[in-house]
């Protein structure tokens, strides 16, 4: 999932189990992504299959929600 889409509202992201930091996947927008729209894109999302270690790598799901901070924002 590319950083500037828009995310639903249940998103996967892959967690080293060894020291329980988030990890990214490197995708040819030639970013990092975090987010993903499902397990299986998660553990597949490296064309070598190194996630789909599940001893080394957990499949977290979390909750998006989004807070309205300023309804109307104006540049300074």
């Amino acid at each position: 999932m590319k950083p500037r889409e828009i995310k639903p509202s249940i998103v996967y992201r892959i967690i080293n189990r060894e020291n329980g930091f988030l990890v990214g996947s490197y995708s040819r927008a030639c970013c990092d992504e975090y987010d993903f729209n499902s397990i299986s894109e998660a553990r597949h999302a490296n064309c070598h299959g190194m996630f789909e270690d599940e001893k080394k790598y957990k499949i977290s799901k979390y909750e998006v929600i989004y807070k309205l901070v300023d309804d109307d924002v104006k540049e300074k």
